[in-house]
């Protein structure tokens, strides 16, 4: 067991101090540290960068002189201090979250915090990417520590559903949000795409949240319009001609018409009696014919289409037959 030499002073941890010894003229000196790493050796002094760890640790020494002659091995305690920097690991946020590095450490003195703004609380808040640092100093002993992680700040998922648009009867649209992880949408949807259609009675904004591989999110919405049947119908023909044997325009073909398989068409003469109905309209093309087959004579016939939606009124008007 080494004998106990002179008591030394605390050193930090991390630090490299020097220490030496005096003996007999051409003595060697062989050092044995625990707890820290020799960096220079100048046979009667060393400098020892002490670990980070802390607790009391020791030096031992021996003097060989140029006899050969050992003395006995001297020994000293020295007291590592230092508080313990620790923000974790690094670390990732989506664009506009904010990250907050906590360095609270219970060190016996007390310490005092620096980080890169010049703050000095026990915790840092940023959403900015970039290299975080904190020095702990102890407030007794002055012994410092550093730790530092990186913040990553990941974008914002870019979602686009398209314009606002207007869906007429049964016309359906896909709504594709993209390829992302989850999907939140405002129809209770879970999966992507989804399907709507043009059944309301008022707008709808259809909208949907979605959440990347990095947990971050976005959104886009977009509004489904009421079906204006009088814009949808605006370029209707109003004129047939059958019978001239030219094969065009021989019936009443309506645009969109098949939107809406419920639809009734009643057409009536000049004198209001009915000489046509059909409910399948889009099968049943009016040829300028009565219902039991009779061409009807040359003239401008009123027409009722009911869609059969009870917020859109009956659309009226007159068709010509010419023959």
């Amino acid at each position: 067991m080494p004998t106990h030499g002179q008591s030394l002073p605390f050193a930090c941890a991390g630090s490299v101090e020097a220490y030496g010894v005096t003996g007999y003229p051409n003595s060697v000196f062989i050092w044995e540290v625990v707890g820290g790493t020799i960096v220079d050796n100048r046979n009667d002094s060393v400098l020892i960068r002490w670990d980070r760890e802390q607790g009391v640790h020791s030096i031992t020494v021996v003097e060989r002189t140029e006899f050969s002659c050992y003395g006995e091995p001297v020994g000293a305690s020295v007291p590592v201090n230092g508080p313990v920097a620790n923000i974790g690991d690094n670390q990732e946020v989506c664009l506009n979250d904010i990250f907050t590095f906590d360095a609270t450490t219970t060190y016996g003195s007390g310490v005092t915090y620096l980080w890169p703004d010049g703050s000095t609380g026990n915790t840092f808040s940023t959403g900015t990417e970039g290299n975080v640092w904190v020095r702990i100093t102890g407030i007794d002993d002055l012994c410092s520590d550093t730790d530092s992680a990186f913040l990553t700040v990941n974008p914002l998922p870019v979602v686009y559903l398209g314009r606002d648009t207007t869906l007429c009867g049964t016309e359906t649209m896909l709504l594709n949000a993209g390829f992302f992880a989850n999907y939140e949408w405002s129809t209770g949807d879970i999966f992507n795409p989804i399907s709507v259609d043009g059944d309301r009675t008022e707008p709808e904004a259809i909208w949907v949240t979605v959440t990347d591989e990095n947990g971050c999110r976005g959104s886009d919405t977009l509004v489904l319009n009421v079906c204006d049947a009088t814009m949808l119908f605006r370029d209707m023909p109003n004129t047939i001609t059958p019978g001239n044997d030219d094969g065009v325009n021989d019936v009443w073909e309506i645009p969109h018409i098949e939107l809406f398989p419920d639809a009734v068409l009643e057409i009536y003469d000049r004198w209001g009696r009915l000489v046509y109905r059909t409910d399948d309209i889009s099968n049943n093309y009016w040829n300028g014919t009565s219902m039991s087959g009779v061409e009807l004579p040359m003239d401008a016939y009123y027409f009722v289409i009911d869609l059969k939606i009870p917020h859109v009124k009956p659309m009226t008007g007159y068709v010509n037959v010419i023959r």
